[in-house]
């Protein structure tokens, strides 16, 4: 049996840390976070206004059984009840005075079924039905995916206040995952995101102004789009490639031919090659002449990785595909082989000088792999001892210099020593990871805290979005993340971090934007003025009133 000889999991572990954060409890080796992390007490600096949210597109009379026919819009007739599906601002970009953005449906129910979990499932919040599903059976769905429903294209009117449902009648919208991704340049705006069920991502371009489809082009030997950035006035985007590793690529096109269709990438040019899977990029220098990403493993390959410096008037080009620099990788702290291989680049930000960066981690990922890899566990004690050994909440990290030969790579939040499983003793070890954190414990605390999912700058300070899956785990069961860890119902809800200067960051909002259904702030983005941060918001409780989507604005406070 693999018994635990340390469950450390990723917590505070020196008594002055407790007493100063009021997040950790350590007993005999054992750390838990505690009902003190409710003595947290954020400190908003920002106004939080909702502007458009996720509406009721079907009617659940229970599981298996047809949906019927709403009255009226949010009204179902009795015996069933309102279900939202879409349940992702899954990308997000401003054009002008407009916000255009895609949605992504009942990912947590798609999450579990790609982890091969399609036993049908319901609470009092959300509903999966996967292969029992009418509509998995009506449109000849695998049981994984049987909550897919088609994904959602809107357009938001700042000047009107207006959401208008812009989502094309083409195929390769039609039978897409999600929005993945969402950017802009001038006038023409892209959406974009993987397919159902064939390799390849689907791209889609739009006139903002005429609020006009313009045509769509699909990559296939692409896998996956996260995120787009415009930098020195060109549009790039981080891609997976479904051979393994991925590109960063630039936009070529123009307005009046955005793609082109002669091309295998339709027009797109790789500027960067990389081992690992480009999610999120960021200018990166004091002349923005290089641009750092974060990446995840895909075949390997995750980390923090930087361009070569560029001409900032032409931007980077294919020549300089060949010479990224790999400067962080996972196995630099994590000390376990195996969870160091599920680690994914999160959030990235060049800010004050330095490079801020923080991880993601699948929450049962790591403990997934131990499994498949050393044998699964024999007893319930068991499993949970090496889930609480496997699972990483997100570290931050910042490196400075990181153009040259000697960059200064710190810890802000994480662990100082990490389990690490030795299968000649069939044991987890407390192992040091090399590093001190200079401000606390993973998570910003909060050992829930498992995606730094977004990240940007906003009236000089530095924010980080968050997902905190605590209250999946209250309402669904699942195994506490450390021994007796508790997350009190007044912190479920996604975390809004901010940094106002390289000392500790501070709580702007600890439970989803008002809503605690919002489990994870998935995408962010100031204005191109500075006055305006939007959010979108991950939140899956499909049967919820609270449930689905949300379109947030936070200003500073006058």
């Amino acid at each position: 049996m693999k018994k635990a000889l340390i469950l450390v999991g990723n917590f505070i572990r020196r008594r002055e840390d407790a007493a100063t954060y009021g997040l950790a409890t350590c007993v005999l080796a054992f750390c838990f976070v505690s009902a003190a992390m409710a003595q947290i007490q954020p400190s908003p600096i920002l106004t939080n206004q909702l502007l458009a949210k996720a509406l009721p597109d079907e009617c659940f009379a229970g599981i298996g059984q047809p949906y019927p026919a709403m009255l009226s819009p949010g009204v179902c007739p009795s015996g069933s009840i309102p279900k939202i599906n879409q349940a992702y601002v899954w990308g997000l970009a401003q054009s002008g005075t407009k916000l255009w953005f895609g949605t992504a449906p009942n990912v947590f129910c798609l999450a579990k079924g790609q982890r091969g979990d399609t036993e049908p499932a319901q609470t009092a919040n959300w509903v999966c039905e996967f292969g029992a599903g009418q509509y998995a059976k009506d449109h000849n769905l695998p049981a994984a995916s049987g909550d897919w429903r088609p994904p959602k294209a809107f357009v938001y009117d700042l000047g009107t206040g207006s959401l208008t449902d812009i989502t094309p009648a083409d195929r390769k919208f039609t039978r897409l995952l999600g929005v993945r991704s969402a950017g802009a340049l001038g006038d023409i705006v892209f959406l974009a995101g993987p397919a159902l069920s064939a390799q390849g991502v689907n791209f889609f371009a739009f006139s903002s102004s005429a609020q006009q489809y313009l045509g769509a082009c699909q990559v296939s030997s692409f896998s996956n789009i996260r995120q787009w950035k415009v930098i020195n006035n060109v549009l790039y985007a981080g891609v997976g490639n479904v051979a393994g590793g991925g590109q960063v690529i630039r936009w070529n096109g123009t307005a009046d031919q955005p793609f082109d269709n002669t091309s295998a990438t339709c027009g797109f040019e790789a500027v960067g090659n990389l081992p690992g899977e480009p999610a999120y990029l960021t200018a990166y220098g004091p002349n923005t002449d290089r641009i750092a990403v974060s990446a995840w493993p895909n075949h390997g390959g995750a980390g923090i990785y930087l361009s070569p410096a560029m001409d900032v008037s032409t931007g980077l080009t294919s020549s300089d595909a060949a010479n990224w620099t790999h400067i962080w990788r996972p196995s630099m702290y994590e000390p376990d082989p195996l969870t160091s291989s599920t680690y994914a680049g999160g959030a990235i930000a060049y800010w004050n000088g330095a490079l801020y960066f923080g991880t993601m981690h699948q929450v049962s990922q790591a403990t997934a792999l131990h499994n498949q890899t050393y044998g699964p566990p024999t007893t319930n004690q068991e499993s949970v001892e090496v889930f609480q050994n496997t699972y990483r909440a997100a570290s931050i990290w910042e490196i400075q210099n990181a153009e040259t030969k000697t960059p200064i790579v710190q810890l802000l939040y994480g662990e100082s020593a990490l389990p690490k499983f030795d299968p000649a003793t069939n044991t987890f070890q407390s192992t040091p990871t090399g590093f001190t954190p200079l401000y606390g414990s993973s998570g910003f605390g909060n050992i829930y805290n498992n995606y730094t999912w977004t990240g940007t700058i906003f009236q000089n300070r530095l924010f980080f979005g968050t997902m905190d899956w605590s209250y999946l785990q209250a309402a669904g069961g699942l195994p506490l993340p450390a021994p007796g860890a508790v997350q009190p119902r007044s912190a479920f809800g996604a975390d809004l971090w901010r940094f106002d200067s390289p000392a500790p960051a501070v709580a702007e909002n600890l439970n989803g934007l008002g809503n605690f259904l919002n489990y994870g702030l998935r995408s962010m983005i100031s204005s191109p003025d500075g006055q305006d941060l939007f959010l979108g918001t991950a939140n899956p409780m499909n049967l919820a009133p609270m449930g689905g989507w949300e379109l947030r604005l936070l200003q500073l406070k006058p």
